[in-house]
């Protein structure tokens, strides 16, 4: 019985110091510096018998980046955003089409 109160408090105090132990401070996330020198273009897209102006590139100089390209439906007139799939490293080209028969207005650089 006595053994058996030892433990119970023994495990009590351990337990409540390990409560008000200070939490360890985790290591600052490195912070990768922004993608520079970037270039935007479109390019037309042939899919099926349909051309359309719909595939956003992004290539940059440095940095870590995925596009993002603002596309127009033509039928519905409604606008929305698609994002690249796959993320690059510099000087690779990242690229994203919008949906077939729809048209892209701009091209934007998203970091990773």
């Amino acid at each position: 019985m006595l053994k058996r109160t030892m433990v119970t408090l023994t495990t009590a105090v351990l337990g409540l110091s390990a409560l008000t132990a200070a939490p360890a401070q985790a290591a600052p996330m490195a912070q990768a510096d922004p993608p520079t020198g970037c270039v935007t273009w479109i390019e037309w897209i042939h899919d099926g018998n349909s051309h359309y102006y719909g595939l956003g590139k992004v290539q940059c100089d440095t940095g870590t980046y995925q596009a993002k390209v603002v596309c127009h439906d033509l039928q519905s007139g409604v606008g929305y955003v698609a994002y690249g799939n796959y993320t690059v490293e510099a000087p690779e080209v990242a690229a994203v089409a919008c949906g077939p028969g729809n048209i892209a207005k701009s091209v934007h650089v998203v970091p990773a």
